[in-house]
């Protein structure tokens, strides 16, 4: 018989500085010992997006844990595909998520928008990150890689992709065999920026 191997989780946040945070992570293992997270940034800083981030979290790691990173992901876009009603301001977010298989020994990330996953070798001491931003910033990077200086930078507030929008050609994927991942809103990876958060 052997041991599972022990997963251990931790949620870091912080309080916004512009009224209530919109993001929310939620984390869920199942008997087998494969563990999902998710992290979902809402769109905006009211309490109601603020609950609705919470419930897509959910929803993205449950789904996320059985059925893989891209479908928690396109099951939490269902939830707030529709506006509703003309008098219901429109809920959106970005989100990543991770699926960790203990047996196999490798991690699923899916990913909308502007939220990240880095992954931690400490064998080799390798930080990557697994994801890239869906932002208009980063497509300007990378259709003119040599504009004028600044120029993306402007727009990399300007998310491309985001939950409510989001379908099986938009959701990106990644793969990587790592003991520690890490999944940040924008929040944290935007003020630190990419050589902090690798620090």
């Amino acid at each position: 018989m052997t041991t599972p191997t022990r997963i251990l989780s931790a949620v870091a946040t912080a309080a916004s500085t512009s009224g209530p945070s919109g993001d929310a992570a939620y984390v869920h293992a199942l008997a087998d010992g494969t563990t999902a997270a998710c992290v979902v940034d809402g769109i905006g800083h009211s309490p109601r997006i603020g609950a609705r981030a919470a419930l897509l979290a959910e929803v993205g790691a449950r789904i996320g844990a059985t059925r893989g990173p891209l479908h928690g992901l396109l099951t939490a876009a269902e939830l707030i595909a529709d506006p509703g009603p003309e008098d219901c301001p429109e809920e959106d977010a970005v989100a990543v998520a991770a699926v960790l298989h203990p047996s196999r020994g490798d991690v699923s990330v899916a990913w909308t928008g502007d939220c990240v996953a880095w992954s931690y070798d400490p064998a080799t001491g390798t930080v990557t990150r697994l994801t890239t931003d869906q932002t208009m910033g980063a497509f300007l990077r990378q259709v003119h890689p040599g504009g004028p200086p600044g120029c993306a930078g402007h727009h990399d507030d300007w998310v491309r992709v985001s939950l409510a929008r989001s379908s099986v050609a938009t959701v990106r994927e990644a793969e990587a065999t790592a003991q520690l991942v890490a999944l940040l809103s924008d929040g944290a990876h935007g003020p630190l920026g990419d050589g902090q958060v690798e620090t």
